[in-house]
């Protein structure tokens, strides 16, 4: 089978010699804002890739500049003229990683990550805070209007949080091969795009994640002119990648996002459950920045917090742009954040309390559900999300990767991922993780077996068991008969089709890719097959450029896959006869991904493809381990909730730097303290109190967190309620039956040696009498009387005074 499909690759050459040609497209498209000309690609000895019509750098907002920045984003500003739309625009302000000395660089990630690095860079050094730009590639429309109107995909790049741009994905071969319409998207990064000085959202809703804003605005402008480009404005795709997933996913449940912006979602290594994915404390951040450029804090943050961002606004990018703010290692300092209007501030318990318990690893139905109220499911969209299989290799430097280290290194790394990612039980956490990843079966752990389990211990806890638990999530509609008797109702009285959920692992490794083949699929490896790169070998944007014909094979299956979920929900085309249509059009010829059937993912079998050369459907990718994570740890996390310690929760030598690597945040305890601060108006900035959680469930199942936050503005305006709530009434019951028993044991123990000295003098005076009686009296027995019993107010000691007597009795 093998041989076969070389033999089927080796009639394709034309792929890899593909040249395209551009030229001024005499079409003129009128928006609402004005008219765009573009340009249009043809691809020469390749028939089976048609022309396409490309505009570069349409504005779909007005530039957040001036007195618009850190403000909702705003339609843009009409035009006069036609616009040329031939190169792309400017890219966000952002920081890029500092990749100039490679020596230094190698410490902090792998030679693999650098020479990307060095290679996407280059396309992000022309930026500029008007940058809400977006491209459009689709088929060619000639000088037509009308037409067959084709499936969107609109691509929401990856990378960080605080850097990257849609630029440099070029969806031209994508958009060729798959007959479809590939937008792509800037969005405002950093402190510009999720700065968020409120305290209370809560209790008083602030835009705040203007990137976010920036997506959404996208979406409304593709929905209103898309159709006018070639494309279906009731068939859109979001797709992201990474921090790019996680706001796809962000958006899928933000009550901002209307119905019908967009139908079907595909995350591919990102979730909005992942820890990295959500800042818990930005306020903290946003108070350190206004510290750096020297702008005041107000006495009452939380009635005048808007003039920290006036502030801000006023400053120079360039003052913005030096400030060096490091969060946490594996947590954001600028990302999406709890605003109240785009993300509220109960989205996880939305997200994971109303499945039951048929969903082992979840909470229990919240009170509201539990007496009888209606459950609705946020899920409207079809879902299609992979994961690599080595995701988190590139958070290491290259000795690490390549010589591996010891098991004390990796102890340090695991437990400043549980120390940032966890509040409550971090010891046993810490060790439940160590023990899951080591092998028991040798007896030496070899460096590389070590870095190899840390490795994937950090991918499963970032990516992967988040990501499975949002599958989960996506396919609770699929459940016909569910267990539970407050969601059968729902899904039998639902009427619209049932959303579909498909899950893939990439297992494929580029012979001339930037990585070690033995290291495994690393995070982002799959996103050239995904654009076709490898049927384009001039040079496509930041991909790597030399590719075998097999992978142009595997490039061609993967676009098809998920060209088909854009257009169907569905990853599998199914002909008129029953038979999958053929998925490689350039050879029409019969291959293993052909004959393949991708089947749906659900909670139960939790199926997969995996993709490689030897594509095939597996089941439970990763089950035990991802049991840990989405099982055993939220139940050793819920459990230090309740009556425990509040030292027990620590690491011992919890402040000792040395049990860490990277950097950590402050002993969440010590919110209190910050707290005090914050209500006495202090202008330092509060502690960083993390409370997300990898793969938990909100703090409180079932908890009303607004209820709660109004019981005590002033105090808990900044915090999460039901945090503070669960530990102040833990240490509270704690201290009043600690002082119970302490007092109760007291009375009791004095009322022991009471007795035992008042039994002692009464037999030794009755030991006396009886020696006087034999040596004074006649010769005989005397008759002892008995003392009398121990006082029943004395609980427990009674049988411990008779004890005592008897023992004195037999002595004499």
């Amino acid at each position: 089978m093998e041989l076969f499909l070389i033999l089927v690759c080796l009639v394709a050459p034309p792929a890899l010699s593909l040249s395209i040609k551009s030229k001024l497209n005499p079409r003129i498209v009128q928006t609402r804002y004005g008219e765009v000309q573009g340009i249009t690609r043809s691809f020469e000895y390749a028939k089976f890739l048609k022309p396409i019509d490309v505009y570069l750098g349409i504005p779909y907002a007005t530039p957040p500049v001036g007195s618009n920045r850190f403000s909702p984003t705003r339609a843009p500003s009409p035009w006069e003229g036609v616009r040329l739309s031939d190169s792309v625009g400017p890219v966000c302000p952002q920081k890029l990683p500092d990749i100039a000395n490679e020596q230094e660089a190698l410490e902090r990630m792998p030679k693999g990550r650098l020479e990307y690095l060095k290679r996407l860079l280059p396309h992000l050094r022309n930026q500029s805070e008007d940058c809400l730009y977006l491209n459009i590639y689709a088929p060619a429309m000639g000088m037509a209007e009308g037409g067959r109107k084709h499936p969107v995909l609109l691509y929401i790049h990856g990378e960080s949080y605080d850097w990257g741009s849609g630029n440099p994905y070029d969806g031209s071969v994508l958009a060729s091969y798959t007959d479809q319409v590939i937008v792509t998207m800037n969005y405002r990064l950093g402190v510009l795009g999720f700065l968020n000085a409120n305290v209370a959202p809560q209790t008083k809703a602030r835009v705040a994640n203007y990137g976010l804003m920036d997506q959404i605005a996208a979406l409304h402008w593709v929905k209103e002119h898309i159709a006018r480009f070639g494309g279906d404005p009731e068939n859109v795709t979001l797709m992201g990648q990474g921090t790019g997933a996680a706001c796809v996913h962000f958006l899928a449940i933000s009550p901002t996002v209307i119905r019908g912006l967009f139908k079907r979602a595909i995350l591919l290594s990102g979730s909005a459950l992942s820890s990295w994915a959500v800042v818990e404390d930005p306020v903290s951040y946003a108070l350190k920045l206004a510290k750096a450029v020297n702008c005041s804090i107000p006495d009452d943050l939380l009635k005048d917090n808007e003039l920290i961002v006036d502030c801000l606004r006023e400053s120079s990018l360039e003052e913005l742009m030096q400030v060096d703010i490091q969060p946490p290692t594996f947590l954001s300092a600028f990302g999406p954040s709890v605003d109240g209007v785009v993300i509220k501030p109960d989205f996880q318990k939305d997200l994971l309390s109303y499945l039951g318990p048929e969903f082992q690893g979840f909470a229990p139905l919240p009170k509201k559900a539990e007496h009888g109220a209606p459950i609705t499911s946020n899920n409207k969209y079809d879902l299609l999300f992979g994961v690599t299989t080595s995701e988190a290799l590139w958070k290491f430097a290259e000795k690490d990767v390549l010589q591996g280290f010891e098991g004390e290194r990796r102890d340090r790394i695991i437990r400043t991922y549980v120390r940032n990612a966890y509040v409550y039980h971090l010891t046993e956490i810490f060790y439940t993780v160590v023990n899951e990843y080591t092998d028991w079966e040798r007896t030496v752990q070899h460096p590389v077996n070590t870095k190899d389990a840390c490795v994937q211990a950090l991918s499963d806890a970032q990516f992967v068991a988040p990501l499975v638990q949002t599958g989960d999530l996506f396919t609770l509609r699929h459940t016909k008969k569910p267990n539970n008797p407050h969601i059968a109702p729902i899904l039998d009285s639902e009427e619209e089709p049932m959303p579909k959920t498909y899950f893939y692992v990439f297992d494929y490794q580029m012979k001339d890719g930037d990585y070690p083949q033995k290291m495994g699929s690393v995070h982002g490896e799959e996103l050239p097959f995904v654009f076709g790169a490898p049927l384009w070998v001039e040079g496509f944007g930041h991909f790597p450029k030399n590719y075998t014909r097999l992978e142009i094979a595997l490039s061609e299956s993967i676009m098809q896959y998920f060209a088909n979920f854009v257009k169907t929900g569905n990853p599998n085309i199914i002909d008129h006869h029953g038979r999958n249509e053929t998925l490689l059009p350039a050879s029409r010829e019969k291959s293993r991904f052909r004959s393949l059937s991708w089947e749906q993912y659900d909670p139960v079998h939790q199926k997969y493809l995996e993709i490689g050369m030897k594509p095939k459907m597996k089941n439970h990718y990763r089950a035990h381990q991802l049991s840990v994570w989405l099982r055993l740890v939220p139940e050793l996390h819920r459990a230090g909730m309740e009556d425990v310690d509040s030292r027990h929760n620590l690491f011992r030598g919890h402040s000792d730097p040395s049990l860490y690597d990277g950097f950590v945040r402050p002993d969440p305890l010590s919110r209190i303290s910050e707290e005090i601060k914050r209500k006495n108006l202090s202008t330092e900035p509060p502690t960083t109190t993390d409370y997300s959680i990898t793969t938990c469930v909100s703090l409180i199942p079932g908890t009303n967190l607004q209820n709660v936050h109004n019981a005590s503005t002033d105090t808990l305006a900044s915090l999460d309620a039901a945090g503070y709530a669960a530990y102040s009434t833990a240490l509270s019951v704690t201290i009043a039956i600690g002082c119970s028993l302490l007092i109760l044991n007291v009375l009791i123990f004095a009322g022991v040696y009471y007795q035992r000295d008042k039994t002692r003098l009464e037999v030794k005076s009755l030991q006396q009498q009886q020696m006087l009686n034999q040596q004074c009296g006649p010769r005989g027995f005397t008759e002892l009387k008995q003392p009398p019993p121990p006082h029943s107010h004395y609980a427990g000691g009674g049988q411990v005074i008779v004890d005592v007597e008897n023992e004195m009795l037999r002595r004499y």
